[in-house]
């Protein structure tokens, strides 16, 4: 099992508007967005990672991730790792609640940490299909 390299920082805040500007006035530009059911986030590439800006619609989600009043949390550190099945094994192993089985998105598959038994740190980690070899 191997961490590959931070893939994201998940920020969850009450709406685009402002910490978008922000990152576009620092120069980052909005390089993709994923929507489901309960959310959509932005994406800011940032060298090899990206800040995630998510916006909850669901309320009972947007109640638990977004405390009453905050301007914006972060949420979760994404690793991108070769074995999730590693990861959660050894995880298990230390007393560390994972999800299971993996969420996909996108092309992604994925799984999170409970913060309450990761060190207050609720971490997402998810492996990439690798891509099509070259004809």
């Amino acid at each position: 099992m191997r961490l590959l390299r931070i893939d994201h920082v998940g920020v969850v805040v009450p709406g685009f508007a402002e910490p978008a500007a922000l990152l576009e006035a620092l120069g980052l530009e909005l390089g993709r967005t994923n929507r489901n059911d309960e959310s959509l986030a932005h994406y800011y590439p940032c060298g090899d990672a990206s800040i995630e800006l998510i916006e909850v619609h669901d309320p009972e989600a947007r109640a638990r991730r977004l405390p009453e009043g905050a301007q914006a949390v972060i949420e979760h550190i994404a690793v991108e790792v070769d074995d999730l099945e590693a990861v959660r094994d050894l995880l298990a192993a230390r007393g560390v609640t994972v999800s299971w089985p993996p969420f996909p998105s996108g092309t992604a598959m994925m799984i999170w940490t409970d913060a309450a038994t990761s060190g207050g740190v609720q971490y997402q980690f998810l492996v990439r299909p690798e891509p099509p070899e070259a004809p």
